[in-house]
């Protein structure tokens, strides 16, 4: 896709349709609940995967790819399961239109005055998510950019990404408001919007891709609500390893504005090489 400007009410829906698609890696969580007391299970409890997530994972990444349940433990540290350094990770699209594509898609720093660091992730060659680490050992991701579509997607207050002192099995529930600006305009707001969204530590599973055999945590996303003229429903799964970070995702959109707009999207992406 190529950079386009949008001044149509067409136009417009496909801006809003990048904005949803930009949500991949993000559900929000307030600050409050950041630092609220979690749910406690015995370390070591062994969560069987629900069937519901299994199938869609065996569907969008292919059979073999989740393994046996293992023992979880509490994320003492979520940065651990994220590193912030730079690199550049290869993965394979196992479903959607890209299916059989290789992507590289690079973690890399931005300095900001005063010496803070930011740091910008790909999740597709045309889309990456600003993330920070707080005092906390939280990874947080405040805004996505989408350079095809020229827009960027804030969030109010930050999205998480890996949340330090979830139990295994334990949910958090929040809201979140977004709004979307062009990167052409950044005055100009045309977009924005509420969700409900529920961020799940589901459990420790073996995952076993191109560049290996991991013990990764699972981390649902799961959100409904309206951006613009669009009903949303989203689901996404990721897979991170201690260490190493993303070894396997999957995205399930279900987007709908009036009766004239509707986008089904699903994706799936193994990591291929270390």
């Amino acid at each position: 896709m190529n950079v386009r400007v949008f001044l149509t009410v067409a136009g417009k829906h496909a801006v809003m349709r990048r904005v949803i698609l930009a949500r991949r890696a993000a559900v929000a969580i307030t600050l409050a609940l950041l630092g609220s007391p979690l749910p406690a299970r015995a370390q070591g409890t062994v969560l069987p995967l629900p069937a519901s997530d299994q199938q869609q994972l065996v569907a969008q990444l292919g059979a073999g790819v989740v393994g046996a349940a293992l023992p979880s433990a509490r994320i003492a540290d979520g940065a651990s399961y994220f590193p912030l350094r730079e690199k550049v990770f290869v993965f394979q699209v196992t479903s959607g239109s890209n299916a059989g594509n290789m992507q590289n898609l690079g973690l890399r720093r931005a300095r900001r005055p005063g010496g803070a660091v930011a740091w910008r992730f790909a999740f597709a060659p045309s889309l990456a998510g600003f993330i920070t680490q707080d005092s906390g050992g939280n990874l947080l991701m405040a805004a996505v950019s989408d350079t095809d579509e020229g827009v960027v997607a804030l969030s109010a207050p930050a999205n998480p990404f890996v949340v330090s002192g979830m139990e295994p099995g334990g949910s958090l529930q929040f809201s979140q408001t977004i709004s979307v600006n062009y990167l052409d305009d950044p005055s100009r707001r045309d977009w924005g919007g509420h969700l409900n969204a529920t961020y799940t530590y589901v459990g420790t599973y073996r995952v076993t891709v191109p560049a290996g055999a991991f013990d990764a945590i699972l981390i649902r996303f799961a959100y409904q609500g309206k951006v613009g003229p669009a009903d949303v429903t989203y689901t996404a799964w990721y897979f991170f390893a201690r260490d190493v970070g993303l070894v396997a995702m999957v995205n399930l959109e279900d987007v709908s504005a009036f009766w004239i707009y509707h986008v089904d999207t699903t994706t799936g992406k193994v990591l291929a090489v270390r």
